[in-house]
């Protein structure tokens, strides 16, 4: 717990940059009414010059980090409340005692402390049709009539990635346990640890970040300035 509403001062920013790979199928959001020859469901698309391609939203990914960050506090034993326990918000909004998720990704009373930005492709992504059934849960089989075709992301598209944090050590080292829990969600991007999207259970939308680095700025002699850099290993 911590007073981390701090937003009237800028003492650092951390900016994460790199490559996001996507090393299994990925397919995150998006819906469409059936078309002759085209997928019933898709991937979330954007609009670059004549064409629509798939990209990652950069709040699927912050999602992700977040749900990971409250499951190892909880194995670690603390307590997490809900993002929408308004009750347990407003109280740590009166008290000024924030807890470690709502200090580093907010809440409805406090910013976030982490800006992650949609990633979006360095090439034009590679997809792919896949045909699925709907499963009777009762007789344990396919459903008759249930048949839907998925536009999924090819495996090993690559993603152009930007993080920024705010008021938050990182790197080189962290100096506070918001700042462990970040590197140790970093570390685990890096590592391929996290899944975003559709179908995870079956290990689709696993994303790795390669070619990650690091930059530290802060206020010195009243500008703001690079005072460290480094890969992220």
């Amino acid at each position: 717990m911590g007073n981390y509403n701090d937003f009237n001062v800028l003492k650092i920013l951390t900016r994460i940059t790199g490559t996001l790979t996507n090393q299994t199928p990925i397919r995150v959001g998006g819906l469409r009414e059936i078309q002759q020859g085209a997928a019933d469901v898709t991937p979330i698309k954007i609009k670059f010059g004549k064409k629509e391609v798939p990209y990652i939203p950069g709040s699927s990914i912050k999602g992700a980090l977040r749900s990971l960050a409250e499951a190892i506090l909880r194995a670690r034993g603390e307590y997490v409340h809900d993002p929408w326990d308004f009750d347990a918000i407003e109280k740590e909004k009166k008290s000024g005692n924030y807890c470690l998720i709502c200090g580093i990704f907010g809440s409805t009373a406090i910013a976030s402390h982490v800006r992650i930005f949609d990633a979006y492709p360095i090439e034009e992504p590679s997809t792919f049709l896949k045909t699925g059934v709907g499963i009777n849960r009762d007789f344990r089989g396919a459903q008759p009539g249930v048949l839907y075709t998925e536009e999924q992301v090819s495996p090993v598209n690559k993603w152009r990635f930007k993080m920024e944090i705010i008021n938050i050590r990182v790197f080189p080292e962290p100096d506070d346990e918001r700042g462990k829990l970040l590197r140790n969600l970093i570390e685990m991007l890096s590592a391929g640890m996290i899944q975003i999207g559709a179908r995870k259970t079956v290990g689709y939308g696993t994303l790795k970040l390669e070619e990650g680095k690091y930059e530290v700025f802060e206020v010195v002699d009243g500008s703001i300035k690079k005072v460290h850099e480094g890969e992220i290993k």
